[in-house]
């Protein structure tokens, strides 16, 4: 909102400096982003009256004799098309400084001389979005009753020599979108009350309420507000309100759209004026618009309206946007002469979507979305016909038709001065507190330590005791308050006992050689659930960015394909990644959250050597990395088992679910192809992975290892090759081996396994190493013999396995 300083006058007595003032208004909250004096830089513009002009020619341009108060008119060459005898004009004198810094000097244009320069207002500052529209290509023209003299500085006249201040509202603080908001605010800050007077309307002309048949429905416009007005003249709006636009930044366009404009920014309600004849047939009608319905607005841009766009239409075609635009079918032209005025309340969010979803936010649309003054619609109303009376010579019709017209009470909040005190670590009396809030404009009610303070409708962002506390602080002053240590109870530092087993797990694979990777808990619905064992019911978001960040991930593996996707699109193919998060589900419709680990891995065991060793990543080298994590947390193998599971996404029979003592704690695998060959960057590659419940694994770890030191005496090693059915598995083998090999057996190895034409069918060799070790005394060849015999005997008989 851009505010005149000059205008702010009209409210308050204001002798600061328009930038000291800038300075204490951002801090009591609301920023001023910048305070800019429009004359600044200017130099030596001077009202023109234009004696003489005659065409030069064989060209565009115009020789004209201007007075400027000086003994002798002088004699500019113009180009300008509008430039024309009798004229009040912009000139910039010899040696002027026109926007840009750039300096008017004596001259000749086509050998004529030219003593200065007739300017258009884009050529002192202006922007071209506040030029009235016959001006825009060519030089600014004073209205004949602007009262105007030659050789007088244009600053006053132009609203130049006036202090904007633009203040950068924040949506909580939609009341100063208006003069009357703002005077109130800078009032509240320099200890004044505003001038702010109410609006005495008499009509003088025929009740005309009989004339239009109006149906609106409540909750699309809880106050809807018209009034008449007959016999507008069509014309320029004053100078003085015309200035006051273009300081607002707002175009001036005529006596009728001039007013509504100014009436909003100094009430803050938005208003409308249809040209009566769009209303022949009698009928007005708020609805929802149809679906297919169309209209163009007043900016030309023709729109295809929404099912929940709300539109004011004739009894059937739409003639506007509700609280965004209205439609050209219904535009003030030079040919009207009735006016109906709107004075509204709309329902905000319904008119902030309106303007989102066709790409036309507009100043209206920007209010009634954060929030109007309920108590300013009917002065608004008031206003804007008083004004046409005066400008536009209009006779104001008796009578206004009043469709809805809900009320709003003033919120009353209640408090204590000792809250208020304890929050901002003051000492402020009770006296003291009325007395801000009467700067304010609040009433105090309650007794001794109560506060029952009632907030003016004009302060819609004022409901809980907490707003209070701000308003109480920011006008005491924010630079007043001391600086005190917060009363809080003593927290002791350290993690907790969770925190410090994430640590160690992350520690122990990162010492792995993986790399740590963060992904995005939002993903799409498909992915959410995949490579999941058991789906449970999702987590949706209700606004998402897009489809591709609707819900929130089940498992972590999908955020590591990605990142194996970004990778391997840049060649990048050895890959060792891991992420510890959280991952969510809607189970027992309850939100829950559940830390896990997951790791991938893709290419070879090590990277390029000279010595060649270049084995790829499998299964069981990934089996081997979570198995040492486990020894690491103190988990015993004999408790880890793995079955064969059908998991979606993961390959079909290079996958198995992990169970720690029979229950399920996550799955390691590889990923199906059909997910692979999908994405470009991960065709044709191997990709490795694991995911774990740390819930569940973290409930299972010990204290931590122990150091020890090592062996003095040696160990034995003896080899056993077997020779085992297919379907007895490695696990069931050195389980029985473990059972039987006595206390001395240290160590179990496979150091070969095979497969083929020189044994019997269905069958496989495997050997193993077993290695027997006494810690406290020399270990004798007899005592492994009898446990080597012990372990062959228990395998031949308890597996069926035959030692070869």
């Amino acid at each position: 909102m851009l505010v005149s300083y000059n205008w702010l006058k009209d409210f308050l007595n204001l002798n600061e400096d328009p930038k000291d003032l800038g300075e204490k208004i951002t801090r009591t909250g609301v920023e001023i982003a910048s305070v800019v004096h429009p004359a600044e830089g200017l130099k030596k513009l001077v009202v023109g009256h234009v004696i003489e002009c005659e065409d030069i020619e064989g060209t565009h341009l115009h020789k004209c004799q201007v007075d400027v108060g000086e003994d002798e008119p002088i004699q500019i060459v113009c180009g300008a098309p509008n430039v024309a005898a009798g004229e009040d004009v912009i000139v910039a004198l010899h040696g002027a400084r026109i926007a840009g810094n750039e300096k008017i000097k004596r001259g000749k244009i086509r050998g004529i001389k030219s003593n200065g320069m007739i300017c258009g207002l884009q050529e002192i500052g202006f922007a071209d979005k506040v030029v009235p529209p016959k001006y825009a290509d060519g030089i600014f023209v004073f209205p004949k009753d602007s009262d105007v003299k030659p050789g007088e500085d244009v600053y006053e006249a132009l609203g130049m020599n006036d202090y904007i201040l633009d203040f950068d509202i924040t949506p909580n603080r939609a009341d100063t979108l208006s003069m009357e908001g703002a005077a109130y605010e800078v009032g509240a800050i320099v200890d004044e009350k505003p001038k702010v007077e109410p609006v005495v309307l008499k009509a003088d002309g025929p009740d005309w309420t009989d004339e239009l048949d109006v149906k609106v429905d409540e909750k699309l416009a809880p106050k809807f507000y018209l009034r008449k007005v007959s016999n507008v003249k069509i014309s320029e709006s004053p100078l003085w309100m015309q200035r006051r636009l273009w300081n607002a930044g707002i175009r001036p366009i005529n006596n009728v759209v001039d007013v509504t404009n100014y009436v909003m920014l100094l009430t803050g309600q938005p208003l409308h004026a249809y040209d009566a004849r769009t209303f022949k047939d009698g009928k007005l009608e708020v609805r929802k618009a149809n679906k297919g319905e169309k209209l163009t607005l007043l900016n030309d841009k023709e729109v295809e309206l929404d099912p929940n766009d709300i539109i004011i239409t004739d009894g059937e075609k739409p003639v506007m946007m509700a609280g965004v635009m209205g439609g050209k079918n219904s535009e003030v032209e030079d040919s009207t002469t009735d006016v109906i005025l709107e004075s509204a309340i709309f329902d905000g969010t319904s008119v902030r979507q309106s303007a989102l979803r066709h790409a036309n936010r507009t100043e209206a649309s920007s209010r009634f979305e954060k929030g109007v003054n309920w108590d300013n619609t009917q002065k608004a109303l008031d206003m804007a016909a008083l004004l046409l009376r005066n400008d536009a010579a209009a006779t104001v019709n008796e009578g206004e038709i009043k469709a809805t017209d809900v009320q709003r009470n003033p919120s009353v909040v209640k408090t204590t001065v000792s809250y208020i005190n304890k929050v901002l670590g003051t000492e402020l009396t009770r006296v003291e507190m009325e007395k801000i809030f009467d700067r304010l404009g609040f009433t105090v009610g309650g007794s001794e330590d109560e506060l029952i303070v009632t907030v003016p409708n004009r302060r819609w962002d004022i409901s809980i005791p907490a707003d209070l506390v701000e308003e109480v602080g920011r006008i005491y002053g924010y630079d007043n308050l001391k600086s005190t240590q917060p009363l809080l109870a003593e927290t002791h530092g350290g993690y907790s006992e969770k925190e410090t087993a994430m640590r160690r797990i992350k520690d122990i694979v990162q010492g792995q050689g993986l790399m740590e990777a963060i992904s995005y808990s939002l993903t799409s619905p498909e992915k959410a659930i995949s490579f999941t064992k058991d789906p449970k019911p999702v987590v949706e978001v209700q606004w998402p960015l897009n489809s591709s960040r609707s819900t929130m991930r089940e498992n972590l593996i999908t955020g590591l394909v990605d990142a194996a996707s970004y990778n391997m699109a840049r060649k990048q193919k050895e890959l060792a990644l891991f992420e510890q998060g959280r991952v969510y589900d809607h189970e027992n419709n309850s939100f829950n959250e559940h830390e896990h680990l997951a790791a991938l891995y893709s290419g070879h065991t090590l990277s390029a050597n000279w010595q060649h060793l270049d084995q790829k990543i499998d299964f069981y080298f990934v089996k081997g990395q979570l198995t040492n994590l486990f020894r690491a947390l103190g988990i015993k193998d004999a408790d880890v088992e793995y079955r064969a599971e059908v998991i979606g996404g993961m390959h079909p029979t290079r996958t198995a679910g992990i169970y720690i003592k029979d229950q399920y704690v996550g799955l390691i695998g590889m990923l199906a192809h059909t997910v692979t060959t999908l994405d470009k960057a991960l065709r044709g590659s191997e990709i490795y992975v694991y995911e774990i419940d740390l819930d569940l694994i973290t409930s299972m770890l010990d204290k931590g290892m122990k150091a020890k030191a090592a062996p003095k005496f040696p160990a034995i090693e003896r080899d056993l090759s077997l020779l085992v059915p297919n379907a007895i598995t490695n696990a069931k083998i050195e389980a029985q081996i473990k059972l039987n090999g006595g206390k001395y057996l240290h160590d179990i190895r496979v150091i070969d396994v095979y497969s083929g034409s020189q044994i019997e069918s269905g069958h496989k060799s495997i050997s193993y190493s077993l290695t027997f070790l006494n810690e406290k005394d020399t270990l004798t060849d007899e005592v492994v013999a009898k446990a080597m015999e012990k372990v062959e005997a228990a395998l031949k008989e308890s597996l069926k396995i035959k030692v070869r």
